[in-house]
């Protein structure tokens, strides 16, 4: 329940001790979590889920998306590099540098 008070539009964060903390408009909060099992509706309802199977999304994805974030210039180069030193990302193998390790 502490939780559920940041999510709320007060936004104060309450303590276990009862110590009372808001939170300023410039904080973000985001939670990776492996399952939401201990998670009450109060707090499921408050938050965004976006929920991500492991197999849907590995780290070529990823690393593509950073890729267009670059100059147009680097693109070509840090796919050139990818692909020679870690290769390409398949449902069954994850790339020659994943395999090394």
């Amino acid at each position: 329940e502490d939780l559920n008070t940041v999510l709320d539009d007060n936004r104060i964060l309450t303590l276990a001790n009862g110590d009372r903390m808001p939170m300023t408009d410039n904080v973000k909060m985001m939670f990776e979590v492996e399952t939401l099992v201990n998670a009450s509706p109060a707090t499921v309802s408050r938050a965004g889920i976006v929920f991500c199977a492991e197999t849907e999304l590995d780290w070529e994805a990823v690393y593509k998306a950073w890729v267009l974030t670059r100059p147009t210039d680097q693109q070509a180069i840090l796919n050139n590099l990818r692909e020679k030193w870690i290769g390409t990302c398949t449902p069954v193998a994850p790339g020659k540098a994943f395999e090394f390790l």
